[in-house]
């Protein structure tokens, strides 16, 4: 048997600097390469998976039109145009479809009667109208401010309510928690509703939206797309044709809606007639001062009115988090992408349910 030669005289082999650099070196090179190619397939994963989500839209129109004879409204109210801070009913064209996609708990959570009162549970609204009863009884004067302040009995109900809701009765007539805040914060959301490449999901408000108009106009009964405020359009009698026609689209929620419930621009678009779609075309800046679009710091009050008054009046366009093209739901059922940089006039043709102008499917 031979022997192992003494410790001191091994040779013991390792790594060099330069070998362990050049592996290094490599294992960067392979990351980089693999990197674009993963995230490539994910991004084609979220693009199916926002197709699908109007599909599920699609099959859920065509339904409500089989059941009624025609589209939903875009949005329901008394009168228009529709701001994006409005107070009225306005319920819109999402909350009507909910049974049809199979969001049958959603729907029954809905109060169609008074919808900023949605989502409340039987406790909130038992303090709610503690609460307003309490208001009456003041404005009636069979109690006073000053004695509701000093009967600890009654400012628990008018202050807190039966469900912990803080209603200030002295101040004025007590109302429901903002609707957009409250779906915010809790899972009334749902996937169908939201864009997979969305990096802020599950908000309050939907990426999809209803197509209004061809061009920018306040959300009115005169839109000329297929979804407008009280519209009652048929899938059977589009002027234009179904296959020329878009029902559907995505956007970025910028300038931002309220909520999914409302026809406002949450869940209705138009067209930009100048910068088309693409998301960022005519977005303005956000102050982060006064919270507004566009810096309003150097107008006076009148102006800075006046200013918000007609920012409340503008709709907004489509867009999309995709690299190249916004995903649009056709009145015929199909979804196709829209390369961001499509001519205007073929899109304001696509848009518009009623302008007898036909396009061929080479020109989307």
């Amino acid at each position: 048997m031979k022997s192992l030669p003494p410790r001191s005289m091994r040779r013991l082999r390792g790594f060099t600097l330069l070998e362990l650099l050049i592996v290094i070196a490599i294992i960067a090179i392979l990351i980089a390469l693999l990197l674009p190619a993963v995230q490539q397939a994910r991004e084609n994963a979220r693009r199916v998976q926002c197709q699908n989500n109007l599909a599920q839209i699609g099959i859920a129109l065509q339904h409500y039109n089989q059941t009624f004879g025609v589209l939903p409204p875009g949005c329901v109210n008394e009168t228009g145009p529709i701001l994006a801070d409005s107070k009225g009913y306005r319920i819109g064209w999402m909350a009507q479809i909910l049974p049809y996609i199979g969001q049958n708990g959603l729907w029954y959570k809905l109060n169609f009667n008074e919808p900023e009162r949605s989502f409340m549970s039987p406790e909130e609204n038992a303090g709610l109208d503690e609460a307003r009863l309490l208001w009456d009884q003041i404005q009636s004067g069979e109690t006073t401010k000053d004695d509701v302040l000093l009967d600890r009995r009654q400012a628990v109900i008018g202050g807190m309510g039966l469900s912990g809701q803080i209603y200030d009765v002295t101040q004025g007539r007590p109302a429901p928690p903002d609707l957009a805040m409250k779906l915010s914060s809790s899972a009334y959301s749902t996937s169908f509703m939201t864009c997979p490449s969305n990096p802020q999901s599950r908000g309050a408000s939907s990426n999809y939206a209803g197509v209004h108009n061809s061009f920018e106009k306040p959300i009115d009964v005169d839109g000329d797309g297929l979804l407008y405020l009280n519209s009652s359009e048929s899938l059977e009698s589009v002027p234009d044709g179904t296959s020329n026609t878009l029902l559907v689209g995505e956007h970025l929620n910028n300038p931002a809606g309220t909520a999914w419930v409302y026809g406002d621009r949450s869940t209705l678009r138009n067209i930009d007639d100048i910068g088309g779609i693409g998301g960022y075309a005519r977005i303005m800046n956000y102050d982060p001062v006064t919270g507004e679009m566009e810096d309003t710091r150097n107008m006076t009050e009148d102006e800075r009115l006046a200013h918000k008054a007609r920012q409340n009046l503008r709709v907004g366009t489509f867009g999309s988090y995709h690299s190249y093209q916004v995903h649009f739901l056709l009145a015929d059922g199909s979804v196709c992408g829209i390369r961001k940089d499509i001519s205007l006039d073929v899109l304001q043709k696509l848009a518009s349910r009623k302008d007898g102008q036909l396009v061929s499917a080479n020109e989307f």
